[in-house]
């Protein structure tokens, strides 16, 4: 009879341990494994000339018939108003991300009007500011026609149009600024609802054009802006030449903010480039996760710096001039 129970002990005990090592097994396929699929489409939103434009829209697949509506991001691409791709493998992973935590993100083409326009060597100062100009403002112009595209799918799509927030990078982030400048300084297009307003913005190394300083008539949406204070192609600071006007970058955007006792997050990377035109996307995800969630859909109304420095770093040049500037991004 001891021999008998010895036996059955012994069975028992490797029944136990193969069930856990099957559970564990499977809860690491799970995770490792099965990571839930990102759905994309594409759809045209506009055609001008010869230019049609299409967004890509992510999100995870709908699972009941009165999913609550989610919020939106609409993203930017970067490249220097000369060219770019919306769907530039290096941005997948922060929208596949945003998808997996409830948003759903569009991803737009816009017209890249340097790209098409040919500046000299020897351009003025002058010269050069006005075709950014109208590149930025073109940019924007087609940013507000892919939002307008959005909101008229909020049924179809299960979307809220209170909770559209606008991300981009580089020139991309250039024109999300710009967009949110004008709407809160009454620029109103034609092509949105009168009273719609983002309801954040997310920058990676973007900037607003203006001939003067800041001003803000109306307070705007939350703005979360990652710059490096050491960026030679958009000004931390500002690029400014007197009556002409110019970039006025992230600091410079925080302060006149402050001004005003607007939300705002400035995450400053000390000695940092341009990089910080993608880097945070994927370095950053967690911090941008919270300020969607307690600036965006909390509606919490915070004012955040947060500079990220490495110790014993060596000091890289950082008063770059306009001249430079220009120099720099006609390269």
């Amino acid at each position: 009879m001891i021999a008998i129970k010895k036996r059955s002990l012994h069975i028992f005990f490797t029944i136990c341990c193969l069930a856990v090592l099957g559970i564990t097994a499977c809860s690491q396929r799970t995770t490792t494994e099965t990571l839930p699929a990102v759905e994309k489409e594409s759809f045209i939103y506009a055609i001008k000339g010869n230019d049609t434009l299409m967004l890509d829209k992510y999100q995870l697949p709908s699972c009941r018939e009165n999913e609550t509506a989610k919020p939106v991001v609409i993203f930017a691409f970067g490249g220097g108003f000369r060219g770019g791709d919306r769907a530039s493998e290096g941005y997948i992973p922060y929208f596949e991300t945003l998808a997996r935590n409830g948003y759903v993100v569009i991803s737009t083409d816009y017209r890249a009007i340097l790209g098409r326009i040919a500046i000299p060597d020897h351009a003025s100062p002058i010269d050069f500011m006005k075709a950014l100009q109208c590149a930025i403002d073109t940019a924007v112009t087609d940013f507000y026609d892919a939002t307008a595209y959005v909101v008229t799918h909020e049924k179809e799509w299960r979307i809220a149009p209170e909770k559209i927030v606008a991300s981009g990078s580089s020139a991309g982030a250039i024109t999300v600024l710009q967009a949110e400048y004008y709407l809160s300084n009454r620029l109103q297009p034609a092509s949105l609802p009168q009273d719609f307003h983002y309801a954040g913005v997310i920058s990676f190394a973007g900037a607003i054009a203006s001939r003067d300083t800041l001003r803000w008539e109306n307070s705007p949406c939350p703005l979360m802006l990652f710059h490096g204070n050491a960026d030679p192609i958009v000004p931390y600071e500002q690029a400014f030449i007197p009556t002409l006007g110019g970039l006025w970058g992230s600091a410079t955007i925080a302060r006149s903010l402050d001004k005003i006792d607007a939300s705002r997050y400035l995450y400053t990377i000390d000695n940092a480039g341009h990089e910080i035109a993608s880097t945070p996307m994927t370095r950053n995800i967690d911090d941008v996760l919270s300020f969607l969630s307690r600036y965006v859909r909390q509606g919490e109304r915070l004012s955040t710096d947060t500079r990220e420095t490495v110790p014993g770093d060596t000091t890289v040049k950082k008063d770059f001039t306009v001249t430079e500037y220009i120099a720099n991004n006609m390269r």
